[in-house]
């Protein structure tokens, strides 16, 4: 380890062992892992209103994986893939994430990063589709 100047040398023999420390740490080898997960969470921070939970971020990233992947996933769908993850009340907020007016607040617009076609075969059905401001903050996301 080269010298790290001004310190003293008490100084540097910790720095050393906390160094040797990290190294045997099981989580040391994931730390570019961790690295790359934080600015993806940082770039949607930057892109995404206050008011966007941790349950909606993880619900737009599946549904996004979904149709990336080529086969769209209603809500329902998704909520059931993810599991307790997106909490309960999601069926009112994920529309916070699509296009136009939300219910909630008649005078807030979506973010329009996802929208809802409907199932030809099933008009209930809405599968949930990246809109191109949705794709935009994947790709900034992922830099």
């Amino acid at each position: 380890m080269p010298s790290l100047g001004g310190a003293s040398a008490a100084s540097e023999q910790w720095i050393r062992r906390v160094a040797g420390q990290r190294t045997k740490d099981g989580l040391y080898k994931h730390v570019e892992d961790f690295t790359d997960f934080s600015s993806v969470l940082i770039a949607l921070a930057e892109r995404a209103p206050d008011r966007l939970t941790i349950s909606q971020a993880v619900f737009f990233i599946a549904a996004a994986a979904a149709d990336l992947r080529g086969t769209p996933k209603t809500f329902t769908e998704i909520r059931e893939a993810v599991g307790p993850a997106i909490g309960k009340s999601l069926h009112t907020t994920y529309k916070d994430l699509l296009d136009g007016p939300n219910r909630r607040d008649s005078k807030q617009q979506g973010l329009n990063w996802l929208v809802g076609e409907t199932d030809p075969s099933d008009k209930r059905n809405k599968y949930l589709r990246l809109t191109t401001a949705g794709r935009k903050v994947l790709s900034d996301m992922l830099g």
